[in-house]
């Protein structure tokens, strides 16, 4: 959401500098026709000199706000507008292309996420784990009774927890609560296939199992999948601001004025006897 207001906020305030750009290019453009106007010089405007000048021809104006606002919302139809229809393409393809990562992305992480809480939910048992706490005798344990229901017990083992350990077992089916008993040492023994004749107070530091280790690894998985959905969400925005942005030098540049000037007149000359002759002299004058 805070990327969304932030693509909208960034487009307004393009469109209002380009409006202003362009109400000021227009002030210009009709100051600078007035003043042609007033010097407007006949096309013979000398004795001995004769201008022959090409009208220029000037293709019909587009908004550069309007084709940074198009591309804002929908990266690449701004240079549609623009007719520049190679970078068009381009900028669509990216935002399809990026948006179908999002997409991909967000499904596998999802799959990935069903797959290791069910895992999860099949293997690692708070019941086991509070009586491993009992047996070891940590302090605060006499307090565990393993025959409470699960949100009964998970109260007394948070206390147990509190004065022995780092972090607490959180609610159960929380995000956090999947992400401890895969990543801090005192919840291995809660998976199915810890043995508690070999873990104790003294090793539980060290001590891991094969589902403890896989199951970290597929919640790892899970998070790279959505590290890289967040990748193609910034990358998104980012598309949407260069396009805007494209879109709106496009349209500018699809207005600028190629103006052809050509003349020709005549001018004296000398030859190497000193005498004196009259030749004409073409000349060309292009700006953009």
């Amino acid at each position: 959401m805070q990327k969304i207001k932030f693509i909208i906020s960034f487009i307004l305030v393009l469109v209002f500098n380009l409006n202003v750009i362009s109400q000021e290019s227009n002030q210009y453009k009709k100051l600078e026709i007035k003043e042609k106007l007033i010097n407007q010089d006949s096309k013979v405007n000398s004795v001995g000199n004769l201008n022959l000048e090409s009208p220029s021809k000037k293709k019909g104006e587009k908004s550069p706000y309007l084709g940074a606002l198009f591309s804002g919302i929908i990266p690449g139809t701004g240079e549609f507008y623009a007719e520049s229809f190679i970078k068009a393409g381009i900028f669509f393809a990216i935002e399809a292309g990026l948006w179908t990562a999002y997409f991909v992305y967000d499904n596998k992480g999802d799959d990935q996420t069903d797959y290791y809480q069910n895992f999860a939910n099949e293997n690692w048992d708070v019941y086991k784990y509070a009586g491993w706490l009992k047996d070891e005798n940590f302090q605060g344990s006499e307090g565990i009774d393993l025959s409470a229901n699960k949100d009964v017990l998970r109260h007394q083992v948070n206390y147990c927890e509190s004065l022995n350990f780092s972090h607490q077992l959180p609610p159960y089916g929380d995000q956090q609560y999947y992400e401890l008993i895969g990543k801090y040492q005192n919840f291995v023994p809660g998976w199915a296939d810890a043995d508690l004749s070999v873990v104790n107070r003294n090793n539980y530091g060290s001590y891991k199992t094969n589902m403890f280790t896989s199951y970290s690894y597929d919640r790892q998985q899970a998070n790279d999948y959505y590290n890289k959905r967040s990748t193609a969400s910034t990358l998104i925005i980012v598309n949407h601001l260069l396009s805007a942005a494209d879109a709106a030098w496009s349209v500018s540049m699809f207005n600028k004025e190629l103006k052809v000037e050509t003349g020709v007149h005549l001018e004296n000359a000398y030859s190497y006897d000193g005498e004196k002759f009259t030749i004409p002299v073409a000349n060309m004058k292009v700006t953009f």
